[in-house]
């Protein structure tokens, strides 16, 4: 098992980190335990530091664990991506290309 260092002191498993969600200069991490884990360095930063196969950039706020996608659907020209927690977040035009990848 994988550990990421969100803060100082504090370490996550990777498989346990359901969505990374930006809040301006914050970033929230979403577990599969139902808590969140807030870090005071942006998504940018995160983004840079994990591994880009397993969590993919869905839009502007949202880096999302892949192992935790159960499906994409469409919806009026706006494509979703559906977590297996039920939660659906909307992927932007500029990273469709990224539905591929959780496709394969």
């Amino acid at each position: 098992m994988e550990y990421y260092n969100i803060k100082r002191n504090d370490f996550v498993r990777l498989n346990s980190v359901i969505y990374l969600e930006a809040q301006e200069n914050y970033t929230l991490f979403h577990l599969k335990d139902g808590s969140s884990v807030i870090s005071s360095t942006t998504l940018k930063r995160h983004e840079e530091r994990l591994s880009l196969n397993v969590f993919l950039r869905v839009n502007r706020s949202t880096l999302v664990n892949s192992a935790f996608v159960k499906k994409v659907t469409k919806k009026d020209q706006t494509n979703f991506v559906k977590l297996k927690n039920g939660l659906e977040i909307k992927v932007s035009r500029r990273r469709r290309d990224t539905l591929d990848l959780i496709a394969s």
